[in-house]
């Protein structure tokens, strides 16, 4: 799969993840500017502006908050890049979920400014990683910008974590356990050398931290519902956030994605109104159905289906909005055959698309 990104964007600027770390979020902000423009949703901002304002009213010059609860999207960003620069602001403030962190990251990079995360929920890596996933206003997908830098800095309050819903966490998980599922699409271990650089370290910190989210993520929700930041909690958080966007940067923004991102991609341009109420993970772990079925590994999926239905995440196409017919699965196979996730594929792989597909449709 060809490479997006020649620079392996790793980390970013700088990570922190501590409670109670909202608090003094001003004296963070001044290494990138003192006039921030804040971006981020209703929710998020009421779950942090009481704790996070006085911090910045007391380190910053000005700043100004800016409340977005659409998708990424180009237009919006624009709007207020422009809005950024004629106001003298001089660093974005992404505050919320996956849609937000996206979202600012796309206003920096319009905006030429530099960019500071603060996640509200665990639900994608999309704080840390350089990319943005980016739709039309209505919820089409457009397509993925890869940026030629890193992010500027992530803060991770653990305590703010604490207060996301359960869902959001499960997302995170599932979005998390897709890059060793689809890595192994591609890569095999005893092959490694024919492989691009760095691919062989994505799928060995990718397998560990599969291995750790599925020994601990229970325990980690038992935690996190007695509102308690126990090292489990710390280390899925970790995990989920700066570990799976580490994969993703040393994969080069290619080859850590496949089938079940794809397929991600393909439900929200097919059913962007249905499926819009369900998260980037939910859909993902829908897709990570599929891309263990085509990779021989059906029984890994006994483990997915039962943490879904346990706590009741979609566990089939239909539970997004997807019509479950033989028209429909056959437009799936058709954008899936001709996706970046099938290149150089041969004949015997294209079959055994459609078989995963088929087998996708038989679950209820």
């Amino acid at each position: 799969m060809p490479i997006k990104e020649s620079s392996f964007r790793i980390g970013c600027g700088r990570y922190l993840q501590e409670e109670g770390l909202l608090a003094r979020c001003g004296s963070e902000i001044l290494r990138y500017g003192k006039r921030p423009l804040i971006v981020g949703d209703d929710t998020a901002l009421q779950v942090t502006r009481d704790v996070m304002i006085p911090s910045i009213d007391a380190a910053c010059e000005a700043y100004k908050i800016m409340v977005h609860n659409g998708t990424c999207c180009d237009e919006r960003a624009e709007e207020i890049a422009v809005l950024a620069k004629d106001g003298g602001y001089d660093v974005i403030v992404g505050v919320g979920g996956g849609v937000i962190m996206d979202f600012a990251k796309l206003c920096g990079y319009f905006a030429k400014l530099p960019v500071l995360n603060i996640p509200t929920s665990a639900a994608t890596c999309a704080a840390y990683t350089p990319l943005s996933v980016r739709y039309t206003p209505e919820g089409k997908t457009v397509g993925t910008l890869h940026y030629e830098y890193e992010v500027n800095g992530v803060l991770v309050d653990t305590r703010v974590m604490l207060t996301q819903p359960t869902r959001l966490l499960l997302a995170g998980v599932f979005d998390a356990l897709a890059k060793f599922v689809e890595i192994k699409q591609r890569f095999h271990p005893d092959t490694e050398d024919a492989f691009p650089m760095g691919l062989d370290y994505a799928y060995v910190v990718a397998e560990r931290s599969f291995r750790m989210l599925c020994r601990d993520i229970e325990g980690c929700i038992a935690d996190m519902k007695a509102g308690q930041v126990t090292p489990r909690v710390d280390n899925v958080i970790f995990t989920l956030i700066a570990v799976t966007g580490v994969v993703s940067g040393i994969a080069r923004g290619s080859n850590q994605t496949a089938l079940g991102h794809k397929f991600y991609e393909n439900t929200r341009y097919l059913f962007p109104d249905t499926a819009r109420p369900y998260l980037h993970g939910e859909i993902v772990g829908i897709g990570l159905l599929l891309q263990n079925e085509f990779n021989g590994e059906r029984e890994q999926n006994d483990f997915l289906l039962s943490l879904m239905r346990k706590y009741n995440m979609p566990a089939h196409a239909a539970a997004v909005g997807i019509t479950q017919d033989a028209e429909t699965m056959e437009t799936y196979y058709e954008r899936l055959c001709q996706s970046s996730a099938m290149e150089e594929s041969g004949e015997s792989e294209f079959a055994r698309l459609h078989a995963a597909l088929e087998y996708l449709w038989e679950i209820k």
